[in-house]
């Protein structure tokens, strides 16, 4: 997964603020899953950072990559190693047909 920097307006207190990323409590909520999950999701690289540090932000697109893989363990009963092998070949399916 790539980083891209994404700006991400949010609400507080009638004032806007731009942050770089989501926090995992925010992707977590995204998700509609506990953080947990998230948080198992990143363990296994499913999810990554935009960069090192704390608290760890990340892209917008991990909210569409855990939703996938969320629905992969749902729909086929997947545990989340195998999520995770699903998930590489569904990435390396997609980074081939981008290069013909």
């Amino acid at each position: 997964m790539t980083a891209q920097q994404h700006d991400i307006i949010i609400s507080r207190r009638h004032e806007l603020v731009s942050v770089p990323g989501i926090t995992i409590h925010e992707l977590s909520r995204l998700c509609e899953c506990h953080l947990s999950v998230v948080k198992r999701l990143f363990s296994i690289g499913l999810i990554e950072p935009l960069a090192p540090g704390t608290p760890q932000l990340f892209d917008r697109s991990a909210v569409i990559r855990a939703r996938k893989a969320l629905r992969l363990k749902r729909d086929l009963g997947l545990n989340f190693d195998a999520v995770a092998l699903v998930m590489e070949l569904l990435d390396r399916i997609d980074d081939l047909e981008r290069r013909l």
